[in-house]
C-alpha cells in the first residue's frame, strides 16, 4: 500500500512539473511580442569555474540569482533560497546549517567543519556559526550543488554557496530603505557608492535589523526568537594600472538575540506534578534560563587582479575573527533540569592565488594554491542540577591545497574538462573535562589527512540553445575532533556522478535545466547530539541519488512563471554503531520530494510607474533528524505561501512594497531533538522542536539617488 501511495505521489509531482513546463511552452509559442524587460530570464554571469561565464554555459549544477532578482522576489536571508533553488534546505537555528542534496552538518566546535560551505567575495567562511547572512547589497548569489572537489575544494562535499557583494561604481549613487512589519519589525539600510578620484572608487552599506520575539515566556515576560542585528560592509577599488586592480573589503556583524529556541509540543502530567509551569498559548513558553545568541564577527580582505595580454593573476588574502556565545534552556521548562552554554572564538587567515590564461582558442586552464590557518578556542558547559560539566577546547588547523583545471575544445561543440586538487590538513587539538570543578580528563591529540580529488567532465552543445553534460567528481572532507574526545573521526570521501542539460527554448522564452546525480559515500560523517554534545561518527557507506529540475518561462509580456522540483533518495548503505544497524535508513534532513511554483506579473501605469505582483508556493516532504529514523524525530510535510506587491516610480527613484511570508501561518519543524524528563535524563518520547517563522507581513520603502 505504501509503495502504491508513493508511486502515485511520484507520478503526481512529475505530472505537475510537466504540466507547468507544457503550459509555459504553449503560452510561449503564442506570445510573439518581444520585450526588453526579460525579468527572471535575465542572463546571469557566474564565476563558478573561477572565471566569468554565463550560467547556461557552465557545465555544472548551479543556480544563480542577481541582487535585483532577489529584491524582486523577496529573498532576504539564506533560508529564503529554499523557495527558488532545488535541493537546498537551510535550518534557521542561529547557525547556517546548509544542507545541499542531503549533505550538511550540525556539528559545532572549533575542530569541526561544515560539509556545505559558504564563500563571500571569494573568501572561505570557516565557521558555520557565522555563515547565516542577511542578503543586503549583494551583486549575485551562486549555489553550486555537488562536491566542488577542485576549485572550491576545502570540505565542500555537499556544495558551495558563493555570495558576491556589489562593487564600487564609477558614478555616485545610493539607496536608503526601511521596512516595518508585524512583531514590531524594523529594518533600516543605506548604501552609498561612487568615485573618490579618477582611479579610486568606494562603496559602503549599513544595515540595522530588529524584531520582537515570537515566543512569550509566561514566567519572565521575555520574548524569544527575536532579531537584533547591526551589520555593514565597505569596499575600495583602486586602479593601480590600466590592467591592475586592487579591491580592499571589510565587513562586520553584531547580533544580540535569543536564537531559535527548541520548545515542547506537549507536557506529560509528571511536569505539572513536579511544579513546572505549563504554557497554554500556541506561542507561549516557560523557561528558567533566558536563551542567548550573541555573535560578533568581522573580517578584511584584499583581492589583487592583474590582467595581461595572455594571462590573468589573482591573489585573495583575508583575515577574519568571530566570537559566538549561546545559552540554551535544553529542557525547555522553568524547572532547573538541563542547560547548555556554548562559546566559540575563531581567528582565521586565508591566502589563495590563481593563474589563468585569457582568450583561449582551444585550451582554457587555471592553476592555483590555497592556504588556511585557523586558531580557535571555546567550549561547552553542560549544566544539570548536579553535576556541572565544563569542556574547554582549542584547536589550530593548517590546510594547504594545490589545484588545476583545464578545458579542451575538441570541436566547436564538444569540450572535455579535467581537474585535480591535492589537499593536506593538520589539526592540533587540546581539551579538558571538569566535573563540578575537578578535572577528570584532558588531552592534546593531533592528526593530519590528505587527499587527491579529481574531476572529469564532458559537455556538448546539441545546438545553440541546448547544452548537455556529464561529470565524475571526487569529494573530500577532512577529519576532526569532537568536543572532549581525544579520538579523531575519519575524513569522508565520495564520488559524484552527474548528467544533465541546460536549455533556452522558444526564442529564449523558456529556460529549462535538468540534472540527475548519484553519490557514493565512504565514511560519511554523521552527527548526533548526545548529552548536549554534537558527536560525530562515520557511517561505512551511503548512497544518494536524485533528479532536479528548474524552469523559468515568459508566458506573456510582463508575465513570468517559475518552478523547481527535486527528488532525493538518500540512505545509509552500511552503517553499524553501538550494536545497532542503521543500514537502509534515510539520511537526516533529506526530503524525498520538494517542489515550488512562482508567478510574477509586471505592468506599466502610464505617467506613474510599474506595478509588480508576485506569489510563491513551496512544498517539502517529511524529513528525519535522527539516524535511527524514529518517528518522534520526523518532521511532517509542510507548505509555505509568500506574496509581494511592488510599485516602482517611472524614473526608478523610489519604490514601495507590501510583502507577506508564510501567509497561511503554517507551523513547521526545522529541527527535532531529544528532550528531558523531570529527572533531567534524556527521553526519546519527549522530543523538543525548533519551529520556523510564523506569518509575517509588512511594508518596505526604498529611495534611490
Amino acid at each position: 500500500m505504501e509503495e502504491t501511495m508513493f508511486f502515485t505521489h511520484k507520478i503526481n509531482c512529475l505530472s505537475m512539473a510537466s504540466s507547468c513546463a507544457v503550459v509555459a511552452l504553449s503560452a510561449s509559442v503564442f506570445a510573439d511580442t518581444a520585450t526588453e524587460d526579460i525579468g527572471l530570464l535575465e542572463e546571469v554571469i557566474v564565476t563558478a569555474q573561477k572565471r566569468e561565464a554565463s550560467m547556461q554555459d557552465t557545465p555544472i549544477s548551479i543556480t544563480a540569482l542577481t541582487g535585483d532578482m532577489m529584491e524582486t522576489i523577496g529573498i532576504r536571508t539564506i533560508e529564503d533560497f529554499t523557495f527558488f533553488v532545488p535541493g537546498i534546505t537551510v535550518t534557521n537555528d542561529s547557525m547556517a546549517i546548509v544542507n545541499i542534496r542531503g549533505i550538511g552538518t550540525s556539528a559545532f566546535g572549533v575542530a569541526t567543519d561544515p560539509s556545505s560551505t559558504v564563500q563571500i567575495d571569494g573568501v572561505y567562511q570557516p565557521r558555520p556559526t557565522t555563515g547565516y547572512q542577511d542578503m543586503f547589497d549583494v551583486e549575485r548569489v551562486e549555489l553550486l550543488r555537488g562536491p566542488q572537489g577542485v576549485l572550491f575544494g576545502r570540505n565542500s562535499t555537499g556544495g558551495t554557496l558563493n555570495i558576491i557583494s556589489r562593487a564600487p561604481t564609477d558614478e555616485l549613487e545610493g539607496t536608503v530603505g526601511v521596512t516595518f512589519g508585524n512583531f514590531n519589525k524594523r529594518t533600516f539600510s543605506g548604501t552609498v557608492s561612487g568615485p573618490l578620484s579618477d582611479t579610486i572608487r568606494a562603496r559602503a552599506t549599513l544595515l540595522k535589523n530588529d524584531r520582537d520575539g515570537i515566543y512569550n515566556d509566561v514566567v519572565s515576560g521575555d520574548k524569544y526568537q527575536d532579531q537584533d542585528n547591526f551589520a555593514g560592509r565597505a569596499a575600495i577599488a583602486i586602479d593601480l594600472a590600466d590592467n591592475f586592480e586592487l579591491v580592499l573589503r571589510g565587513d562586520f556583524s553584531k547580533e544580540r538575540e535569543t536564537g531559535f529556541p527548541a520548545v515542547r509540543t506537549f507536557y506529560p502530567q509528571e511536569f505539572a506534578d513536579a511544579g513546572a509551569t505549563i504554557p497554554t498559548g500556541e506561542r507561549d513558553v516557560a523557561f528558567d534560563t533566558k536563551p542567548v545568541s550573541n555573535l560578533d564577527v568581522w573580517g578584511v580582505s584584499s583581492t589583487a587582479t592583474w590582467m595581461g595580454d595572455d594571462y590573468t593573476f589573482k591573489s585573495i588574502t583575508s583575515y577574519r575573527e568571530s566570537e559566538i556565545e549561546q545559552v540554551i534552556d535544553a529542557d525547555a521548562t522553568d524547572l532547573f533540569l538541563f542547560d547548555i552554554a556554548f562559546r566559540e572564538n575563531s581567528r582565521s587567515f586565508t591566502q589563495e592565488i590563481q593563474l589563468s590564461n585569457n582568450d583561449a582558442e582551444k585550451f582554457e586552464w587555471i592553476v592555483g594554491a590555497f592556504f588556511l590557518n585557523e586558531d580557535g578556542d571555546g567550549g561547552i558547559d553542560i549544566i544539570f542540577q548536579d553535576p556541572k560539566i565544563e569542556i574547554p577546547e582549542s584547536n589550530v588547523t593548517n590546510a594547504y591545497a594545490l589545484f588545476g583545471q583545464g578545458t579542451y575544445s575538441v570541436t566547436d561543440r564538444l569540450r572535455a574538462t579535467v581537474g585535480l586538487r591535492y589537499s593536506y590538513e593538520k589539526k592540533r587539538y587540546n581539551f579538558s573535562t571538569a566535573v563540578n570543578g575537578a578535572e577528570v580528563d584532558s588531552g592534546s591529540p593531533s592528526n593530519d589527512w590528505r587527499a587527491w580529488t579529481p574531476r572529469f567532465a564532458v559537455d556538448y552543445d546539441i545546438n545553440d540553445d541546448v547544452m548537455a553534460y556529464v561529470s565524475a567528481t571526487r569529494g573530500f572532507k577532512s577529519g576532526g575532533f569532537q568536543l572532549g574526545d581525544a579520538g579523531s573521526f575519519d575524513p569522508e570521501y565520495l564520488w559524484s556522478y552527474e548528467a544533465g542539460f541546460k536549455s533556452m527554448l522558444f526564442d529564449r522564452r523558456l529556460r529549462a535545466n535538468v540534472g540527475v546525480f548519484q553519490y557514493d559515500y565512504t565514511n560519511l560523517q554523521v552527527v548526533e547530539f548526545v548529552g548536549g554534545v554534537a558527536t560525530t561518527s562515520n557511517a561505512g557507506k551511503a548512497k544518494i541519488k536524485g533528479i532536479e529540475g528548474e524552469f523559468v518561462a515568459r508566458v506573456a509580456e510582463g508575465f513570468d512563471v517559475n518552478a523547481t522540483i527535486a527528488y532525493l533518495d538518500a540512505k545509509y548503505s552500511k552503517f553499524f554503531e553501538g550494536g545497532e544497524d542503521f543500514s537502509g535508513n534515510r539520511l537526516a534532513n533529506s526530503p524525498k520530494w520538494a517542489y515550488s511554483f512562482g508567478a510574477q506579473y509586471s505592468y506599466d501605469i502610464p505617467n506613474m510607474g510599474q506595478m509588480t505582483l508576485r506569489a510563491d508556493y513551496a512544498w517539502r516532504d517529511n524529513v528525519d533528524f535522527k539516524r535511527n529514523n524514529q518517528p518522534e524525530f520526523r518532521a511532517d510535510t509542510y507548505s509555505l505561501l509568500n506574496a509581494r506587491i511592488t510599485f516602482s516610480s517611472e524614473d526608478d527613484d523610489w519604490e514601495i512594497s507590501l510583502y507577506g511570508q508564510n501567509l497561511t501561518n503554517n507551523k513547521y519543524a526545522t529541527y527535532i531533538t531529544l528532550g528531558r524528563n523531570t529527572a533531567g535524563a534524556a527521553d526519546p518520547t519527549l522530543p523538543v522542536t525548533v519551529f520556523g517563522e510564523p506569518r509575517q507581513y509588512g511594508i518596505q520603502l526604498k529611495k534611490n539617488f
